[in-house]
């Protein structure tokens, strides 16, 4: 037997035989073995690696996200504008009486006697007793137009409202227009059809008489929403309104409920 090698000691506890550890040639333990610096590199690539990769996917769907919101908030804001506009024009020529106003804006429900204000592809004028435009009875009849213009701040292109009481004198469109829709919402286009009560389409748009004639109009407002990977979204809203009150040329017809 070698001197440098011992045999296993043996003894006996508790009816137990217990074995002591085996010695190294040097009469120590044997020594633990650790991570190389090999490993240790490796090991952090690997961390870096995965966790770039994490980052990656959460910055991609963070943005997805931003973006996904800023193209909701365009759209909701279009609607709001769209709406807005469309309410008021269901109620052209509510109260109207033509032979009770003095200016020409104000003898129609759809504008066919002043020449500035006839109805076009890209502008509608209406008048009558309009929501929201007097808040304090007696409420007055006004005469409201849209059309596109340039924001007075910003010079982007906004959905303009006209608004002029038909006390209000002589007809001044750029005096008494204000901007609707939010300079930040990029507005491409804006537009109007018209259509008598068959459903036919009114394209004389400068006789009185063919103007009486339309009963629905459609709305189409065109936007561009935020700029994302997918590029430049255009999205389309469009609106038919039929007009809710008769043909104030036709009928002298009140609203009674304006009495109470």
């Amino acid at each position: 037997m070698s001197p440098t090698t011992r045999s296993p000691r043996r003894s006996r506890r508790g009816g137990l035989l217990i074995s002591a550890p085996r010695s190294t040639p040097t009469g120590g333990r044997r020594p633990e073995r650790g991570l190389t610096v090999l490993e240790v590199i490796v090991g952090i690539a690997i961390m870096a690696v995965v966790g770039g990769a994490v980052s990656l996917l959460v910055g991609s769907a963070l943005q997805a996200k931003m973006i996904s919101s800023v193209r909701s908030s365009d759209t909701e804001t279009a609607r709001s504008t769209l709406e807005w506009m469309t309410e008021r024009i269901r109620n052209a020529g509510l109260n109207l009486q033509p032979s009770g106003q003095t200016q020409l804006r104000c003898k129609d429900m759809v504008v066919a006697q002043d020449l500035n204000l006839l109805p076009t592809t890209t502008s509608l004028y209406i008048s009558g007793d309009m929501l929201n435009t007097v808040t304090i009875p007696p409420y007055p009849d006004v005469t409201l137009g849209y059309y596109l213009g340039s924001d007075p701040v910003t010079n982007a292109t906004v959905v303009m409202e006209y608004n002029q009481l038909c006390t209000g004198g002589s007809t001044s469109v750029a005096a008494n227009s204000k901007p609707l829709s939010s300079p930040k919402l990029t507005i491409l286009s804006l537009s109007f059809q018209y259509f008598d009560t068959t459903g036919a389409t009114v394209t004389n748009l400068t006789s009185a008489t063919a103007i009486r004639t339309i009963r629905i109009i459609s709305v189409s407002l065109t936007v561009q929403g935020s700029e994302g990977r997918s590029g430049v979204q255009t999205q389309t809203l469009k609106r038919y309104v039929l007009l809710r009150n008769p043909e104030p040329n036709a009928n002298n017809w009140l609203d009674q409920n304006e009495n109470f």
